[in-house]
């Protein structure tokens, strides 16, 4: 995967796949989440629940998800 590519998107506070992001939704009210992006956490789609570990996670995140 390349730092600009990405499966998933934050909006309004939440987390979700790119396909069930609703329809209303317009490209400028999301953020992508990219790949090269650091989180304490893997995030998963509020949605769904599939859990998007392509992001990269600090070590913080390393301990929590039990990486490290």
């Amino acid at each position: 995967m390349r730092a600009f590519d990405f499966e998933a998107v934050a909006h309004d506070g939440a987390v979700y796949c790119v396909e069930r992001i609703s329809s209303g939704v317009s490209a400028k009210e999301v953020s992508p989440i990219f790949a090269d992006s650091e989180w304490d956490f893997y995030p998963s789609c509020d949605s769904c629940g599939l859990r998007f570990t392509y992001v990269n996670l600090t070590t913080e995140g390393q301990k929590y998800e039990g990486v490290l």
